[in-house]
């Protein structure tokens, strides 16, 4: 889960606990963690993205480690999954409590020299990175228009003392 808090972007994580009889991906409600990032570390998090969706890893596993407010931590790896194909995954560690995120990979087939092959696209990736783009395209344009407040009331409050 994703959402805002004042003005950083909140990441919630709650144990994945398997299908439902209906095929639904079902949750433990009653396990929840949260951490929240500055631009900073959105920023951080999108270029690692960014990376691997631009395939800058060829394979190449990585883990990389944010510190976050309260005793809390956000692992971001890109490694093999159980059927050795590459995947990204995203960890919260707080409380002595570890809960994982994988995002999730489409899986389509694409014509290689006249050959049917299957690929596998990182959608879930790709998503968690767009949030993070508009998130910090969002949090640049929210600076300018603080900076045009400033702006404008300095030249109202120079014009009052004129008028005095």
């Amino acid at each position: 889960m994703m959402s805002y808090f004042k003005t950083n972007l909140v990441l919630g994580f709650t144990p994945y606990i398997g299908k439902d009889n209906l095929g639904f991906d079902q949750y433990c409600k009653k396990s929840f963690h949260s951490t929240s990032i500055n631009s900073e570390g959105a920023a951080f998090f999108y270029v690692q993205a960014s990376r691997i969706l631009d395939d800058r890893y060829s394979g190449e596993q990585v883990e990389v480690v944010l510190q976050c407010n309260n005793s809390a931590s956000l692992t971001f790896e890109y490694k093999p999954d159980e059927n050795n194909q590459m995947s990204a995954f995203m960890t919260i560690n707080k409380n002595n409590e570890t809960i994982r995120f994988r995002f999730k990979t489409t899986e389509y087939q694409e014509n290689v020299d006249g050959q049917c092959v299957t690929k596998y696209m990182h959608t879930g990736l790709g998503t968690f990175a767009l949030v993070l783009g508009c998130y910090l395209a969002g949090k640049a344009a929210s600076n300018y228009i603080d900076g045009l407040y400033d702006e404008a009331l300095e030249m109202a409050q120079e014009q009052a003392e004129q008028e005095r």
